[in-house]
């Protein structure tokens, strides 16, 4: 049977299909989810332990509101990275090869991977607002504030993730990964240096850095503030890195499938 027979289903269905599978895989392997979760969270705590109650006393406010964002997003990236990591083994294994020659659109196990990351990213970062609230987290917005506030991170992984796959399938795609995780940790906790510490010159740079808008919406919408702009410049980072990026990330899968063994 090969790729020209026909599809029973849609193209949604059908990634829908795959990012089930991986649903199961994680479920049996919990490493991605876990490092989604145990990074931002052990963040949480050990700051809640060693400075919340100082910064209460000291200036009325635990901090919080600036920290969950950083850690979710991070944290999300971590996921992201770990799920990639499992992408040169299943080319080397020859499983790219043989989802791209299903009878299913030969997309679909790429959009799977993008929409499990998308509910994998939207959970963790439910979780991870569940503990802040457990440590005295309170958010000052309505419902559909904290909605946008969860997808957020979702928009910022989802773009991330076509990186990762991108990265990951490229030679030596495990330690490239590695690299990446570190400078996007990074840039996440560069958003806690308040913009007037930094030399002018470096403003810019920290103000509108790909996750800079990001965080600063979610705080926006978490405590008050412009709200509108941040979610803007998110976006807008969304649609640049994505359409510089998915491409790539298709060439690259469909090369790495079209070149594979079916044997492993």
């Amino acid at each position: 049977m090969t790729s020209t027979s026909e599809r029973p289903h849609s193209l949604l269905a059908e990634s829908w299909i795959f990012a089930g599978r991986l649903f199961v895989q994680w479920r049996r392997y919990p490493v991605v989810p876990m490092q989604a979760l145990l990074f931002p969270a052990g963040l949480l705590l050990i700051y809640g332990v060693l400075v919340g109650k100082s910064m209460t006393r000291l200036t009325g406010n635990s901090g919080l509101d600036l920290l969950i964002p950083v850690c979710t997003l991070a944290g999300a990236m971590s996921g992201a990275v770990g799920a990639g990591l499992a992408v040169p083994y299943d080319r080397d294994s020859g499983l790219l090869t043989r989802l791209w020659i299903m009878p299913v659109h030969r997309t679909s196990p790429l959009t799977g991977a993008l929409v499990a990351e998308a509910v994998r990213t939207f959970v963790a970062s439910a979780l991870v607002v569940a503990i802040g609230y457990a440590m005295g987290f309170r958010f000052g917005g309505n419902v559909f504030g904290l909605l946008l506030y969860l997808v957020i991170p979702v928009v910022v992984v989802v773009v991330f993730a076509t990186i990762v796959i991108t990265l990951a399938l490229r030679p030596q795609g495990r330690i490239i990964l590695m690299w990446t995780n570190t400078v996007c940790t990074g840039l996440a906790f560069a958003t806690l240096v308040p913009v007037e510490k930094l030399p002018a010159l470096l403003r810019p740079i920290a103000e509108y850095q790909p996750l800079a808008p990001a965080a600063a919406a979610m705080r926006a919408l978490s405590s008050g503030g412009e709200i509108w702009l941040p979610v803007v410049l998110t976006v807008l980072w969304a649609l640049l890195i994505g359409a510089l990026f998915l491409p790539m990330t298709v060439r690259g899968y469909r090369t790495a499938a079209e070149g594979g063994k079916l044997g492993g």
